[in-house]
């Protein structure tokens, strides 16, 4: 009897393996998520100003709904938009750095934004723009539907685009 194992030995055991498998299956999940999402290349300022343009056609009739200086502060908001027909499906990103010659292109679903409890935080160039503190929620985002959130060129050539979808 002294070399059998107890049982909860093996309860233990199994909670264990069951919590290292579950973060493995995160990790991996994560991972998928990126690579699905994030986009990174390399792109030369034509080519970049050209898949700008291309996204801003979309949006030639609207002002962004966050303006801001050369310098990433926010010089106005125009929420005095009616309601969109349609609710959004995603929150996209572009963003290219000319030092590095990359451009960065995310697509966030708004069901992930709706999980975020606090507001949502935009990094442009330095600064960033936190949705809360212009009393902004994802809720409003959706209320506009499809729309430009942010259009801003920076004074060494970097460039936002963030609009949903």
């Amino acid at each position: 009897m002294a070399g059998r194992v107890k049982t909860w030995v093996w309860v233990v055991v199994g909670v264990v393996v069951c919590g290292i498998l579950g973060l493995v299956a995160m990790a991996a999940a994560g991972l998928w998520f990126a690579k699905t999402h994030i986009n990174i290349r390399s792109a030369s300022p034509v080519t970049v100003s050209e898949d700008f343009a291309r996204v801003r056609r979309q949006f030639a009739s609207q002002k962004p709904l966050i303006e801001l200086d050369e310098r990433g502060h926010l010089t106005r908001t125009n929420t005095d938009r009616p309601a969109g027909t349609r609710r959004p499906e995603s929150l996209n990103i572009m963003a290219f750095d000319p030092d590095d010659e990359k451009v960065v292109r995310m697509d966030i679903p708004f069901w992930l934004l709706r999980l975020k409890m606090q507001g949502t935080r935009f990094s442009v160039g330095n600064g960033a723009i936190d949705l809360h503190e212009l009393h902004l929620t994802v809720e409003d985002l959706e209320r506009f539907g499809p729309t430009l959130i942010v259009d801003h060129k920076g004074r060494s050539g970097e460039r936002v685009l963030v609009w949903s979808q």
